[in-house]
């Protein structure tokens, strides 16, 4: 009698469980450099925030020195000259000059802060209507 000869099967190489250590440190590693580049734009926005505020304050300030120079009669601050002030709120520093045309009145004010290094230079004409 004649055997019928099995044939071997290759080994069943399944689906491989689980991760090796050096996927596991590949994915900490691209998770940590993830995680340091939010923090360093979350600092950056916290910078931009608190600026943005203080160019809020310096705008507030430049408006109603304009609106205040505007509600001057130009006969009023003809006689005086050239008027000069500072005022410092928030940590804003405001400088303003007024001065006398020939029916305007020209302002310039300055205002300065931290963190920017230059300062905001606004210059308005405001026309007489006396």
């Amino acid at each position: 009698m004649m055997r019928r000869s099995r044939k071997q099967r290759p080994p069943v190489t399944g689906a491989r469980k689980g991760v090796t250590v050096v996927e596991v440190i590949v994915a900490m590693m691209v998770l940590t450099f993830g995680l340091l580049g939010m923090a360093g734009f979350s600092m950056t926005l916290t910078k931009q925030f608190k600026s943005s505020a203080k160019q809020e304050t310096a705008a507030l300030m430049v408006q109603s020195r304009i609106d205040s120079i505007a509600s001057i009669r130009c006969q009023n601050l003809a006689p005086s000259g050239t008027q000069y002030g500072t005022l410092v709120m928030l940590d804003v520093t405001e400088k303003w000059r007024i001065e006398d045309g020939n029916d305007i009145k020209v302002l310039t004010d300055t205002v300065t802060f931290k963190p920017r290094v230059t300062p905001l230079v606004y210059r308005s004409v405001i026309p007489c209507r006396d």
